[in-house]
């Protein structure tokens, strides 16, 4: 069976849309229906029903969808094992992570790893979080970076580093006077947050719950640059990463600490415990331990929030 296939029906299959799967593969639309019709043909069965509200999984979609994932993680396996042989050839990893990792950890980390490894390269992609555990679960990633919460019966972690959130509010709101934000202060007001495809949102939503908040949520966007624009245009109160929000702040915008201390995300880097690593992973996985243990300090101080934006 065609593993180009497979691939195209797994992103069909996981987006619920041609027109997604098609973006997702850099394809036309087109292409992705041809290549579903070729797997039905092969198959001798329908995988989809078509209808104005989109495509549902038939109960042979829901069969394939299972072994499909477990035939392109062989062979992504396989890939691998012959990559790992090939004594002159660049080794590349896969690595899925949430958004905002790459900018914490810095081009330092990646830097130092291609001092160390200069025959190994990384494929290093943001995403939302819910897609990443799905690539993670069949194969199609090597790591990945994602906060809690993580099955730690089934990956393995390493501990990366927290960081905390901030409130944004143009300098003329009223909470703007507040050194500290209860979670109660924000009844009443529209707010701008990184949404339902993160892990933390019903987390955060339980927690505003329990701390008197009855959010208003305005929207939910991943771009924390317009999360901040929200605030400066006092369109909304804004709720951001504090390293992610310094980057966007200027003086109409005011980055207000939460009172609550535990409001906070941890990050990991995750790896399927059943996926046994190739040295090329190992690699990586040794080196991010060790690289961290040594930076951990410098990390915390080179996101200490500037008092002046602050």
């Amino acid at each position: 069976m065609d593993e180009r296939l497979l691939n195209c029906f797994v992103k069909v299959y996981e987006y619920g849309s041609i027109h997604k799967a098609a973006e997702k593969l850099f394809v036309t639309p087109q292409a992705v229906s041809k290549m579903i019709k070729k797997l039905e043909e092969e198959l001798g069965k329908n995988l989809f029903t078509r209808s104005a509200m989109g495509l549902t999984p038939t109960i042979y979609a829901q069969r394939l969808y299972s072994s499909s994932n477990i035939i392109l993680s062989e062979c992504s396996r396989i890939r691998g094992e012959f990559m790992e042989e090939s004594i002159n050839t660049v080794h590349m990893l896969h690595i899925a992570t949430t958004f905002g990792v790459p900018r914490f950890l810095s081009l330092k980390f990646i830097m130092d790893f291609y001092d160390m490894y200069p025959d190994i390269h990384l494929d290093l992609v943001e995403y939302p979080e819910y897609p990443i555990h799905n690539m993670l679960e069949s194969g199609r990633v090597d790591f990945a970076f994602l906060p809690q919460p993580i099955d730690l019966i089934n990956y393995e972690v390493i501990f990366c580093f927290s960081h905390d959130f901030r409130a944004l509010v143009n300098v003329n709101h009223p909470l703007a006077q507040k050194n500290v934000i209860r979670y109660k202060d924000l009844n009443g007001c529209p707010i701008v947050l990184k949404g339902r495809d993160f892990s933390l949102y019903p987390h955060n939503i339980t927690r505003f719950v329990k701390g008197g908040l009855n959010p208003e949520i305005l929207l939910e966007i991943s771009d924390d640059s317009l999360i901040v624009d929200a605030a400066r245009q006092n369109w909304g109160v804004g709720i951001s990463a504090t390293f992610l929000a310094e980057e966007y702040i200027d003086s109409q915008v005011k980055a207000i600490p939460f009172e609550d201390e535990t409001f906070v995300r941890n990050v990991f880097l995750v790896h399927r415990r059943e996926q046994k690593m190739s040295r090329t992973q190992e690699c990586f996985w040794n080196f991010t331990t060790e690289w961290l243990e040594k930076n951990r300090e410098n990390l915390s101080l080179l996101h200490k929030p500037s008092a002046a934006k602050m």
